[in-house]
């Protein structure tokens, strides 16, 4: 059984991913959520975006510092691709639309439960793209030609 925290508009959330294999809790305040998950240290955490909107990417961080080990993913509506980049940086294993969920809610738990991303193959190039600069960058700090 997989431990499954869910924050966020947990309503239509809630209806995708529940079944058998899912052990679920469902909360609304986004600080009575962190008490949960630090408490429970839920295996995956599916986060509305909509909860905390441009502030979802610091809200990810407070998760990881509570529970290093649960596996965030942002369930999206209408958002652009920086700012789902903004949460794959600051430690989401990946995204979902909010109209496709209950196609892919089940499949996409298990994946990023077994240590797998869940993320477009655009968006692993923008991540890829942005490694590379970030470590060109690291190499001219220590003194060295990028």
């Amino acid at each position: 059984m997989i431990n499954v925290q869910v924050i966020g508009n947990t309503e239509k959330i809630r209806q995708a991913v529940a079944g058998d294999e899912m052990c679920l809790s469902c909360l609304e305040d986004e600080v009575q959520a962190l008490n949960v998950a630090e408490k429970a240290r839920p295996s995956i955490i599916l986060l509305d975006y909509n909860l905390r909107k441009a502030e979802t990417d610091d809200y990810i961080g407070l998760l990881l510092n509570v529970s290093a080990d649960s596996k965030i993913i942002v369930i999206v509506d209408g958002v652009n691709e920086e700012q789902i980049f903004a949460c794959l940086v600051a430690g989401a294993k990946g995204y979902q639309n909010i109209n496709r969920l209950n196609e892919y809610a089940i499949k996409m738990i298990k994946v990023v439960d077994a240590g797998e991303a869940w993320v477009a193959r655009r968006m692993v190039a923008k991540l890829l793209d942005a490694l590379v600069q970030k470590r060109g960058f690291a190499f001219l700090a220590e003194g060295e030609s990028a």
